[in-house]
């Protein structure tokens, strides 16, 4: 399924891992489960229009040993790169280690403009340009003969995926983790208060002032200090025009329209949308209901929370629950596997 996509030789890609001693290495997402990661820069567009500039993405498509005709995109959040899945700790596989391993393909991509992707303008990248470059992914991914295609996004990778069911309506379900409409507007602007214009990268290219994330993305009774230290050290960018996406959290216009399975994933501590205190409950998956249903009128909507979780999900000690809870859910709803436990339907 790789020849349309893939035609250069695969190679195994490193995941980042934290060892025993507290230190990185690097381990293989592929390897200790029979499957292969083949990386390759792939061109894109940031909009249809037929003399519109050309821009490099580096992806990476993931295959377990035995063919599947599903496979899983994964989109980061703001001032992520792909590393917010390959994330692994002694005794803790990744996310896309865990997707091998229960046979999905993956996808997973640095966004135009992070890691080892180009740096369009920065007013150019936001969630509308980057809902078309997934499309793009999409499609190329229908033509390699993947029938089911399931989106899975973090935070603003969610909005962006939020975005492009909005215009394309082209993926089977959505896994929208860390994305809520209604925000705590206090996080939101300390979050804001907390950028500057990144060292040595473009114009409008933003980074969070140093230690800053471990106090809007992390909940500390849940997290170690090592990763926190990794989530420090992975610090990437984000663009103004993400930003200016980003004020747009509360606006139901994308998913209004989207009609396809939807998971809403959130840490109960995610300080940027659960705070009960303001009317913003997420200890359950029926306070998620409760919020969003009505908020997705056509999609079928589901929900799980974790506990002793902030924003960064993965990166806390629960994250093999919540990337297991996340794969059931997929099995459910593609292959027809057993319904989660931890999961609600909205009703």
């Amino acid at each position: 399924m790789m020849a349309l996509f893939y035609r250069s030789i695969p190679r195994i890609v490193a995941a980042i891992s934290i060892t025993a001693a507290g230190g990185l290495a690097a381990g293989t997402p592929a390897a200790a489960h029979s499957g292969q990661c083949a990386r390759r820069q792939v061109t894109v567009t940031l909009t249809a229009e037929r003399e519109a500039p050309r821009y490099r993405i580096m992806t990476w498509l993931c295959t377990p040993k035995r063919p599947t005709p599903v496979v899983q995109v994964l989109m980061s959040g703001f001032t992520y790169d792909h590393h917010y899945w390959t994330v692994a700790s002694p005794g803790r596989r990744s996310y896309v280690q865990s997707a091998l391993a229960a046979g999905h393909a993956v996808l997973y991509i640095d966004r135009i403009g992070v890691g080892g992707s180009d740096r369009p303008p920065a007013d150019a990248v936001n969630a509308d340009t980057e809902a078309h470059v997934a499309h793009q992914l999409v499609q190329r991914l229908r033509k390699d003969r993947y029938r089911t295609v399931v989106a899975v996004g973090h935070s603003y990778g969610s909005l962006i995926w939020a975005a492009e069911s909005y215009r394309y309506d082209d993926v089977d379900a959505l896994v929208l983790s860390g994305y809520l409409h209604g925000t705590h507007v206090p996080t939101q602007l300390l979050i804001r208060a907390h950028l500057q214009q990144a060292e040595g990268s473009p114009p409008g290219y933003l980074t969070q002032a140093p230690n800053f994330r471990r106090r809007a993305y992390l909940h500390p009774p849940g997290v170690t200090g090592q990763m926190t230290e990794l989530d420090e050290r992975l610090r990437t960018t984000g663009t103004t025009g993400e930003l200016t996406s980003l004020k747009n959290l509360a606006d139901p216009t994308y998913t209004g329209r989207i009609r396809r399975p939807v998971l809403l994933q959130i840490g109960v501590q995610d300080l940027l949308f659960c705070n009960p205190l303001t009317g913003l409950p997420c200890g359950s998956p029926a306070d998620l209901c409760h919020r969003e249903k009505a908020l997705y009128p056509r999609a079928p909507l589901s929900a799980t929370v974790q506990r002793d979780t902030g924003h960064s999900i993965l990166l806390h000690r629960s994250a093999q629950s919540a990337t297991a809870t996340a794969l059931a859910w997929i099995d459910h709803t593609v292959r027809r596997a057993p319904h989660p436990r931890a999961v609600l339907d909205c009703r």
